[in-house]
């Protein structure tokens, strides 16, 4: 008899950060960003992962946190 390895059954999840950060959609972004359909949205939370290649694309850009005084 052929010993069969022992499985674990359970699911591990992937090591993920869950700090999201909004983004500025721009002009000239596609219909999708991080595989999220836009639409007629003007912004996006994004984690810094899945904003990457946006913001080196141009699609994006940090929200603007200027202040009126």
């Amino acid at each position: 008899m052929a010993k069969t390895p022992k499985t674990s059954t359970a699911m591990v999840d992937p090591v993920t950060t869950t700090d999201r950060v909004t983004y500025d959609i721009t002009e000239t972004a596609p219909p999708f960003i991080a595989g999220q359909r836009v639409g007629d949205r003007k912004e996006i939370e994004l984690t810094e992962d899945q904003a990457r290649n946006e913001l080196l694309s141009g699609h994006i850009r940090p929200k603007s946190t200027a202040k009126n005084a």
